[in-house]
């Protein structure tokens, strides 16, 4: 499974990317900090999950989510918010709260998107 993560805090990139790991032990993922570097990786490479914080460097999250929907609508399915902006369920239904346990990260994530991958 190859997964991109988007978060511009370097602490929580690590402790974000180890919750990933945990949830998916085979998983690849790539890390970026801005929403212009998201899109250009997912002009270039192929992802099966994205992960992404609401508030970053270069704005919001919902840019990101709004180009996947219209250019790679396949992977609106596997989008999920991880932040602790609040009202984010109106923007896309698939949302986890930053400071949840990693047993309700693990749980939501998987319900999100599947079992082991």
């Amino acid at each position: 499974m190859n997964v991109l993560l988007l978060e511009d805090d370097r602490n929580l990139q690590r402790a974000t990317t180890r919750l990933i790991r945990y949830t998916y032990p085979n998983a690849a993922i790539s890390v970026t900090d801005t929403c212009a570097k998201t899109i250009a990786l997912l002009q270039h490479e192929r992802f099966d999950l994205v992960v992404s914080d609401f508030e970053v460097l270069d704005g919001t999250g919902d840019a990101v989510l709004y180009w996947v929907r219209e250019m790679q609508p396949h992977l609106v399915a596997r989008f999920v918010f991880f932040s602790g902006s609040s009202g984010l369920e109106k923007l896309h239904d698939k949302v986890i709260e930053k400071g949840c346990t990693v047993d309700e990260f693990v749980n939501q994530l998987r319900g999100f998107i599947g079992g082991a991958q």
